[in-house]
């Protein structure tokens, strides 16, 4: 009868608008999820376990180098990144204590920058967030970040900038140097001591479009003198 055949195409188009929209939602998940990879600074010899807050009463651990990004973990896009340390308290209930948080960018590839605020990670952390995605922090670009108590003035290239304490900048310079397929940046750095600017670092520096690079400024703890500490991360 005519009311069965439209009683089976009626099931056949329910069973594939539900086919649909179970697929849309595994897309939609999928789409949802974030890469992120981690640098912290200052360098610490021996950095207590951290963990990554990923959703109600569950972390992951997250590994926190220094002289290289950490591995991508991959994780469900959160309103806020909340860097801590878990424990079960004595009600047999989930305890999470937050030594920092940050918001993400919209980027679906970010790069968390994870600054102590003391000696010890429990003294609690700042996190600068940076996009990296292809127009983001790519290949050819600097970052610098000012972890020194003085104003700092920087040349690379046909840059020049100042940057003040617990600042930072990104850009892409142009080389100051080309020598066959080589390229080569002039760098030189120099702190501001009331109206002068005295030089501490002057240095020539390949230059790549495929390497990226983190320059931290700071005070070296034991001779108080500035140093400079450079992370070069090639891109595929």
């Amino acid at each position: 009868s005519i009311y069965s055949v439209d009683s089976k195409f009626m099931r056949i188009l329910i069973i594939i608008a539900l086919s649909f929209g179970i697929t849309t939602l595994i897309c939609s998940s999928q789409e949802e999820q974030v890469e992120l990879q981690f640098v912290t600074f200052p360098i610490l010899i021996n950095p207590e376990p951290l963990e990554l807050l990923v959703g109600k009463e569950k972390t992951i651990e997250i590994d926190l180098p220094a002289n290289r990004l950490s591995k991508v973990y991959k994780v469900d896009r959160l309103s806020q990144l909340e860097l801590g340390k878990s424990a079960i308290g004595e009600d047999e209930k989930f305890i999470f204590k937050t030594y920092g948080r940050a918001t993400l960018l919209p980027a679906k590839k970010q790069i968390i920058l994870v600054l102590r605020k003391g000696v010890n990670i429990s003294d609690g952390l700042e996190m600068i967030v940076m996009d990296n995605q292809q127009d983001g922090f790519s290949g050819g670009k600097y970052f610098f970040m000012n972890a020194a108590k003085v104003e700092i003035a920087v040349v690379i290239g046909d840059q020049k900038f100042a940057i003040k304490p617990r600042k930072h900048k990104l850009l892409k310079p142009k080389p100051s140097k080309v020598k066959g397929e080589r390229k080569y940046l002039f760098t030189y750095l120099a702190f501001r001591k009331q109206d002068k600017l005295i030089p501490f670092y002057d240095s020539t520096w390949r230059y790549s479009e495929r390497a990226r690079c983190m320059v931290f400024i700071y005070h070296d703890p034991h001779t108080k003198q500035l140093r400079t500490h450079t992370i070069r991360d090639y891109i595929e």
